[in-house]
């Protein structure tokens, strides 16, 4: 075994060390991504989905579907770095075996996002434990189901985060029977 010396690229990952800690990103993989989607000249989105997901057109199938997973399985990879594009990437996953094309519309929204944000990634500096977590009340408007999202700093490091559709549909309670 010898010394490479400081890491500076992995899988994709780009590491840029300092005295304050280390920064993770993904450029090279995301303009490797826009280009393989055709995005490389899209106009870029504040925000990687609109603020509902709207109900998609049942006659509206997506022809391209090896694209579409080829592109979501990519954003999905991309999600190491890039924790706030997880509950957006989270709902093109729940349509990749039949994708319509309003969700290939969505997709291509998170790719014109991760195109504003070309540099952005993770900071790791040394500090304490936090958790933060968020579930949306039958979010989905197709079978109501919620999503679960979660994410756990350690200081100002995002170190585990999650956004999991529930399968079970949850009732609504009284503030009654919630205390109860």
């Amino acid at each position: 075994m010898k010394d490479e010396g400081n890491l500076h690229y992995f899988l994709g990952i780009e590491v840029q060390s300092s005295p304050s800690g280390l920064f993770l990103s993904q450029t090279k993989y995301v303009s490797e991504l826009l280009n393989k989607a055709g995005m490389t000249e899209c106009k870029p989105s504040d925000s990687p989905s609109s603020v509902k997901p709207g109900i998609p057109d049942p006659n509206s199938l997506f022809t391209d579907v090896t694209l579409y997973r080829t592109v979501v399985g990519s954003l999905q990879y991309l999600t190491l770095t890039r924790p706030e594009i997880s509950y957006s990437v989270n709902l093109a996953c729940q349509r990749m075996h039949s994708p319509k094309l309003s969700n290939f519309i969505a997709v291509k929204r998170i790719l014109r996002y991760i195109k504003r944000s070309l540099t952005q990634g993770l900071n790791f500096v040394p500090n304490s434990l936090s958790l933060t977590a968020y579930a949306d009340w039958a979010g989905d408007p197709i079978d109501r189901c919620s999503t679960t999202r979660f994410a756990i700093f350690m200081g100002l490091n995002l170190v585990s985060w999650c956004a999991k559709k529930q399968h079970t549909v949850a009732r609504p309670q009284s503030s009654t029977k919630a205390e109860y």
